[in-house]
C-alpha cells in the first residue's frame, strides 16, 4: 500500500472513533477536573457526588495558590453542541478531530521542509 492510502485509513479511523466516542464514553469520567476537585476536598474520591459550595471553594483556593484568574468560555463546551444532545456531541467531536489532523499536517509540512 501507498503512504497515502495509509494516511486515508488512519483519518477514517478517527473519524470513526470520532463518531462513535459520544455513544460509548462514560457519563461520568474520571480525569483531572475530577482529581482537582477530590484533591481539594470538593468531592470524594470514589464517587460522583460533587458539593458545589465546596468547589467554588476549591477553585478560589487554586486562584490563590497560583495566583492566576485565568477563564474563558469554551467554543465547544463538554465535547457537545448547546440543544443538539448527542449529535451535536459527535459534530464536536468530529469538528475537533479534523482541526486537529489540519494542525497536525501543517506541522509536519513545516517539520519536513528541507532546509535552505
Amino acid at each position: 500500500m501507498e503512504k497515502k492510502q495509509y494516511i486515508m485509513i488512519g483519518i477514517a479511523i478517527a473519524l470513526v472513533i470520532a463518531v462513535a466516542a459520544p455513544f460509548i464514553a462514560s457519563g461520568n469520567p474520571d480525569g483531572l477536573e475530577s482529581a482537582f476537585f477530590s484533591i481539594h476536598g470538593a468531592k470524594d474520591f470514589q464517587g460522583d457526588e460533587l458539593d458545589e459550595d465546596a468547589a467554588e471553594a476549591a477553585e478560589a483556593r487554586a486562584v490563590e495558590i497560583t495566583g492566576n484568574d485565568f477563564s474563558f468560555d469554551a467554543p465547544l463546551p463538554d465535547y457537545g453542541i448547546d440543544g443538539l444532545d448527542k449529535p451535536g456531541e459527535v459534530l464536536a467531536v468530529v469538528i475537533g478531530t479534523i482541526l486537529i489532523l489540519i494542525l497536525v499536517y501543517g506541522v509536519a509540512r513545516v517539520a519536513a521542509r528541507p532546509d535552505n
